[in-house]
């Protein structure tokens, strides 16, 4: 049994895990994308934004994809998790671009959020069971 084979097995036996993970990141990146840019301070961490847009979209993206194949139990239609993500990324950056909250809608980092979408997808057809990958 290889790493992501054991991963998988263990998020099937703890499939509770997945929901709280998902309802997690999204919380948590609706406040680190939504919160006003004075509220978040100067710190070095937020230079690598773009970097951090990549991850976040692409944790969600694979746990997105993990939960609906384990809860599921149906074949995972890779390119509705990856649509789902690239859109949850553009309507962060419109409502980043419409909300006075002191943040502007960046079109590089919603290509950051596509970037992570996609490495995500990758990852998911290379640990999920072949007979459910499409």
């Amino acid at each position: 049994m290889n790493i992501s084979s054991s991963i998988y097995s263990f998020l099937s036996d703890h499939s509770y895990l997945l929901p709280i993970g998902v309802i997690t990141l999204t919380l948590g990146m609706l406040l680190l994308t939504l919160l006003p840019a004075d509220v978040m301070g100067q710190n070095k961490l937020w230079s690598y934004d773009k970097l951090g847009h990549a991850v976040l979209f692409g944790s969600w993206s694979l746990s997105v994809g993990l939960y609906y194949q384990i809860h599921k139990s149906k074949r995972v239609k890779l390119w509705i998790i990856f649509a789902s993500g690239t859109t949850f990324g553009l309507l962060i950056e419109i409502l980043q671009h419409t909300l006075p909250v002191n943040r502007q809608g960046d079109p590089i980092d919603f290509l950051f959020d596509v970037l992570g979408c996609l490495i995500a997808i990758w990852v998911l057809k290379t640990i999920l069971p072949n007979e459910t990958k499409s």
